[in-house]
């Protein structure tokens, strides 16, 4: 049972590395990526969960890749890690993963910083045109 399961972890393993690489645009080591990218944002949802997950099962597949016969001998996953692995690949492919709610949060941060900005540039011009005016209307 344990050999089948392994197999089809592995298989998973592999969608979602190259579905990390296309959201990442490298042509190898996605769930690396992942990883690397996912240590260096301290505020993504979700990311003190998932994290620990994937190194997890990425020192699982390089144990499968790098040793003779692992897979057979492997018995660390289960049903729960497969189903887990899946999930995840889903949720990353719904934009629903930690690195994707972070840019959606980041980049609406960024948006009102824009405004705010805006808003106060549009302020001080205003300003200084009624001060212009106050100035030519004294005269």
């Amino acid at each position: 049972m344990s050999k089948r399961i392994n197999e089809k972890f592995l298989n998973a393993y592999i969608e979602l590395d190259k579905a990390c690489c296309a959201k990442f645009n490298i042509p190898a080591g996605g769930v690396t990526e992942y990883i690397n990218r996912l240590s260096n944002v301290r505020f993504a949802p979700g990311r003190e969960e998932v994290l620990p997950q994937l190194v997890k099962y990425r020192n699982i597949r390089n144990v499968f890749a790098h040793e003779a016969a692992a897979i057979k001998k492997n018995d660390e996953l289960s049903k729960a890690d497969l189903t887990w692995i899946r999930k995840f690949s889903r949720d990353l492919n719904r934009k629903k993963d930690p690195i994707s709610k972070y840019l959606k949060k980041a980049k609406r941060y960024m948006r009102g910083r824009r405004i705010r900005r805006y808003v106060i540039a549009g302020a001080i011009v205003i300003a200084l045109f009624v001060a212009v005016i106050a100035y030519f209307a004294t005269r």
